[in-house]
């Protein structure tokens, strides 16, 4: 045997093994009586094509959040989505980009105060309005800010306009920060985003999951937050098509785990 093939074998070993561990994390879910939930958000939605075709598909059996990018929308993606009941729709900030003053280590921000907060809303009020008049009551509601970044005091201007939910990643520190608005963020990312778009790895990728599914379980993290996978449709390639195929075959055909749609996790405001 070639050391390539040995070096295969060990890869395919330690991913087999990081599913095991997965499998064992939902099964001392099931000991204690407990579903684990989990849901799925992708960003940078726009436009329609054989990649959002085939994430629709993927997620059928798991409901989904698509984070739509409203200066970037293209009238086809209403139309493709029409006749499919379990994809919703949330905000994807205005125009993804980024405002943060660069070279100061601050990351890339569009919903941050670096323009002011009038500045800001005013983009977010106008990004809404395009979301709602091509997909009215399929639209949540709910504000995916880009790079996961949003400054704090956004939130109540946010629930003041009658939005229902924030959406970043990483554990939520609260469940509602303010009246009628719900957070609940994403924990696993399978892209690593450094130089290109490339798939992170099943063991990365699952170890992500396990460390917040063992958070919850164990009284680490809001036990009430679905543990989210976010993916990006435009940049998955093959190796993370393939991990996302699984997940959604191991969370939906064990007993202890749940996939939740996303319009009973974001309740629609009256």
């Amino acid at each position: 045997m070639s050391v390539q093939d040995n070096t295969i074998n060990e890869t395919n070993d330690a991913e087999e093994d990081a599913w095991a561990q997965l499998d064992s994390e939902l099964n001392s879910w099931s000991s204690s009586g407990r579903i684990a939930k989990f849901w799925w958000r992708d960003d940078d939605a726009a436009a329609p094509g054989p990649k959002l075709d085939q994430l629709i598909k993927l997620s059928e059996h798991a409901g989904l959040l698509l984070a739509v990018i409203p200066t970037r929308l293209q009238a086809g993606l209403a139309k493709s989505l029409a006749q499919v009941p379990h994809v919703f729709v949330a905000q994807h900030g205005y125009a993804h980009v980024n405002h943060a003053p660069r070279g100061q280590g601050l990351g890339a921000w569009e919903l941050g105060m670096h323009r002011g907060m009038t500045a800001v809303m005013d983009d977010l009020d106008e990004g809404r309005r395009l979301i709602h008049e091509h997909f009215e009551s399929r639209f949540l509601r709910v504000v995916v800010p880009p790079w996961n970044h949003i400054s704090s005091e956004l939130l109540e201007p946010i629930a003041e306009r009658g939005y229902s939910g924030v959406s970043a990643f990483g554990p939520r520190n609260q469940r509602k920060p303010m009246s009628g608005l719900t957070i609940i963020n994403a924990h696993c990312d399978p892209i690593r985003w450094k130089s290109d778009p490339k798939f992170r790895g099943v063991t990365r990728s699952i170890t992500q999951l396990i460390e917040h599914l063992q958070a919850k379980r164990m009284g680490n993290a809001d036990s009430e937050e679905a543990t989210g996978l976010l993916t990006h449709h435009i940049d998955l390639d093959d190796m993370a098509w393939a991990f996302c195929e699984r997940l959604a075959s191991v969370v939906e055909k064990h007993v202890a785990a749940q996939w939740c749609s996303p319009d009973t996790l974001f309740v629609a405001r009256s």
